[in-house]
């Protein structure tokens, strides 16, 4: 296309002015523009344009705007000549505010300082006119067109447009439009320094599209956000609406509506310290519930879920005691002994002081029934300062009962867990799972599985409840369980607790237990805490020993609590007041009877073919009387006893090792095994024995009947046998030992292996009690029968128990004689 150039006349092409640089402004010719000047150099060059150049300044942009010594690289080659129009005071005595407005486009020819001001030689930029053909008008209508059009979007004033009209030529309507619009700084720079008017022309009208299409999204983004918060606003009308009706039938109670007001709701959200997504889940159910009427059947179950959920501690918090001495002393006063459990809690707080960010231990104690278990976790929260909280499992059998219901069925609840941390109201309770050796499974579930998750500390801080729907933190729980034997809980389970035993007590322990706890607690129960009533020390002994016979102290504490409630019924029939009352060994029979227990229950002298065994339960230790018999037969065995397979088991491998070794003895009948049936006896049948630990005695009974011999009643012994005649170790030792110091024994045969636990038995044991360890079943034979026992060649004995004790001689030297 062919340009006519219209060029002004000017006297000087190129002239020479000082310069100010802007910050993110691009002025053009016409513009009328107010900024601030701050910069020394500015205001020199601002006096020096007032001076000696008539007002007339040089206008340029700088490339970055924080640069505040701007060099030639700094700044645009092009800008505007300008001519100032006013000039006051700024906010700052150091800053003027300038009114300016732009002459001509001018190019920078060279930049220079001069007596600390910026100078630049600059060449004006001509004004160009298109030339007067239909392509022209077409682009100058579409110019005016498009911007009629941003005009209407952006609700300007249609004057503007009556201005732009009365343009006197295309140069002017570009500079009256461009103030108009939003755009880059590059963008403006590359318009003020293009020459050709047709480009100009072309980069203003993709300006003004690029302008009218931000308003046309704006305005979409407007009437979308306009339309929400219609919506809202009249749901929010409508609900208030709704409530108010509600309240005037009597169908919404007037406590419930200041409840479930949105923002009273949303605050009570924010003030609990709810994660994000339980806070996401309880205000979706909330907006569900604002929506039904009250009459639903639906808005109940939902509001009862709203409740849990806002019923649960979130963040709620006790601060733990970490003062050991103090910590130590509690729980001296609770309870007696139990040094090993006292011992890991105060471990737990001194652990705990160093990081008290470290997860809650899982403890689980194991011992028999009245060992004070349960009573022992309330004095850990006692000691921590941390609440308490118990949940039996005895017999639960629903997995629902731990994890909750789904919210699907009908009177659906959360689990025992979400129920048990809403009760006591902080997150880092003290939580006894008592009996947990109790549960059960069926087709409900298992809940033994479901406790996986509850006990497994890499687990439990994203606990579901199907009920909750959401994760729930109870990592700093600690967690404590009971159990009266360890072989009732699932290996899984038991791989993820700490198990602490609990054994059953001594004499000793027990009188100390019954002056320091049983007794002031029954004084109390029974309202004779007024009165002076002593139970002597013998009289204590005489309970223990004649009218208990249990590893804990509840019967002990029953027959305390018998002797409080005689002698209250004695003050109240005879209305008369006693200072003192003294209750001694001899009177024990008008308040508690004859004794239950005269003498021990296994006979002192026993019969030919009676063993003592010693057999653990989830009840403490008890002596196991085992008694064989051979009669005319087939080479039968017979069990009796209500024994089961692992019993069963034992009295199989001790006859085998019998028959294999039988040449070694004096046996009465010849060909036993095939002439006569031998029969096995466990007295008490009624009540279920099994465990790994009667062989030894069962092969000494054996024994005792083929070769006629008695076997000595001060022992007492326990331990499995091999074929090969390896005495295998036990478990429950303490538990056993006690037993058998309970009836009158001497001395106990043990496994070699079992050695290691003597030195964890109370010492009153090991002083009434010799221990005697074994691995071979003949060392035991040597030990139990009388030195009259007819062995067959007592040579060959010997010879047979050196070959089998070739490796340790110097362990048997002294039983090999």
């Amino acid at each position: 296309m062919k340009i006519s150039k219209n060029i002004l006349d000017f006297k000087k092409n190129e002239t020479e002015y000082p310069i100010i640089p802007l910050r993110d402004i691009v002025i053009f010719p016409g513009m009328l523009k107010s900024f601030y000047v701050g910069r020394e150099e500015s205001i020199e060059a601002l006096n020096l344009a007032i001076s000696s150049y008539n007002k007339m300044i040089f206008l340029v942009t700088q490339k970055n705007s924080e640069v505040d010594n701007p060099k030639k690289n700094d700044i645009y080659d092009v800008g505007v000549i300008a001519n100032i129009k006013d000039i006051s005071s700024g906010t700052d005595k150091n800053i003027l505010k300038i009114l300016i407005q732009g002459i001509y486009r001018a190019n920078i020819i060279n930049f220079f300082h001069e007596n600390n001001v910026k100078k630049a030689l600059v060449r004006k930029i001509p004004i160009e006119k298109l030339e007067n053909n239909q392509k022209s008008e077409v682009l100058i209508n579409f110019v005016i067109k498009e911007f009629k059009k941003f005009i209407s979007l952006a609700n300007l004033s249609s004057e503007i447009i009556n201005t732009i009209c009365k343009a006197e030529n295309e140069d002017s309507l570009i500079n009256l439009i461009i103030p108009h619009l939003k755009s880059t700084i590059e963008n403006q720079v590359e318009i003020l320094k293009e020459k050709d008017i047709e480009k100009r022309l072309k980069l203003l009208t993709e300006m003004i599209s690029a302008n009218i299409e931000i308003l046309q999204i704006e305005k979409k983004i407007n009437f979308e956000i306009k339309k929400k918060i219609n919506k809202s606003q009249r749901e929010f009308y409508l609900t208030e609406q709704m409530k108010e009706i509600q309240k005037e039938l009597g169908q919404l109670p007037d406590d419930d509506i200041d409840t479930y007001n949105p923002e009273i709701f949303k605050k009570k959200t924010e003030e609990l310290g709810m994660p994000e997504y339980a806070k996401t889940k309880v205000i979706k159910e909330y907006k569900r519930l604002s929506k039904m009427s009250p009459l639903s059947p639906e808005s109940g179950v939902i509001r009862s879920y709203i409740d849990c959920i806002m019923d649960i501690p979130w963040s709620e918090k006790t601060k733990d005691s970490t003062d050991l001495k103090n910590a130590k002393k509690i729980l001296d006063e609770d309870h007696y002994s139990l040094n090993t459990v006292k011992n890991r809690i105060l471990e737990f707080l001194a652990v705990r002081r160093l990081n008290p960010k470290t997860k809650g231990p899982i403890l689980c104690f194991v011992g028999p029934p009245g060992t004070g278990k349960t009573s022992l976790g309330k004095s850990v929260a006692h000691t921590i300062g941390r609440e308490f909280v118990r949940v039996s499992l005895g017999g639960v059998r629903d997995e629902a009962e731990i994890r909750g219901h789904r919210r699907t069925y009908l009177g659906a609840l959360p689990g025992k867990i979400i129920q048990s941390m809403k009760k006591v109201k902080t997150k880092n309770p003290v939580f006894l799972l008592d009996e947990i050796d109790k549960m059960s499974s069926d087709f409900r579930g298992d809940p033994a599985a479901a406790l996986l998750e509850v006990l497994d500390p890499e687990q439990n801080s994203q606990f579901v409840d199907h009920y909750l729907e959401i994760p729930y933190d109870l990592s700093e729980v600690m967690f404590i369980t009971t159990a009266n034997s360890k072989q009732g809980i699932p290996y899984p389970l038991l791989d993820r607790m700490e198990i602490i035993y609990i054994s059953g007590y001594t004499e000793l322990e027990k009188l100390n237990i019954a002056k320091k706890f049983l007794i002031p607690k029954e004084k109390e129960e029974n309202g004779l805490s007024k009165i002076d009533i002593k139970i002597n020390n013998s009289a204590i002994i005489e309970i223990i020993k004649s009218y208990t016979m249990e590893a804990g102290v509840r019967s002990l504490q029953r027959q305390i609590a018998s002797i409080f409630r005689k002698l209250a019924k004695r003050i109240i029939i005879n209305d008369k007041k006693y200072d003192t009352m003294i209750v001694g060994k001899n009177k024990l029979h008008k308040y508690l009877g004859k004794p239950k227990y005269l003498k021990p229950s296994i006979d002192e002298i026993l019969d030919i073919g009676v063993a003592h065994g010693l057999a653990w339960s989830e009840i403490g230790g008890s002596v196991l009387p085992i008694e064989i018999v051979l009669y005319p037969g087939s080479g039968n065995i017979i069990l009796t006893g209500k024994l089961g397979e692992v019993m069963k088991e034992s009295a199989q491998t001790s006859y085998s090792y019998i028959k294999a070794n039988s040449f070694l003895y004096d046996i009465k009948y010849k060909d036993f095994y095939k002439k006569f049936d031998v029969h096995i006896h466990f007295p008490e049948g009624a009540i279920p024995k099994d465990g790994p630990s009667a062989g030894i005695a069962i092969t000494c009974g054996i024994l005792s009947a083929l070769t006629k011999t008695p076997i000595h009643s001060k022992f007492a012994m326990t331990g499995e046998i091999t074929l090969t005649g390896k005495i295998l170790p036990i478990g429950g030792l303490k538990e056993k030992a006690l037993a058998a110091a309970r009836h009158k024994k001497e001395k106990i045969i043990i496994p070699f292996e079992n050695m290691k636990d003597i030195e964890e038995l109370p010492k009153i044991i090991k002083e009434k009690l010799e221990f005697i360890p074994v691995k071979r079943a003949p060392e035991v034979f040597k030990l139990v029968f009388d030195e009259s026992i007819n062995l067959k060649e007592k040579k060959n004995i010997k010879e047979e128990l050196n070959i089998l004790y070739k490796k340790d001689k110097e362990d048997y030297k002294n039983i090999i004689q």
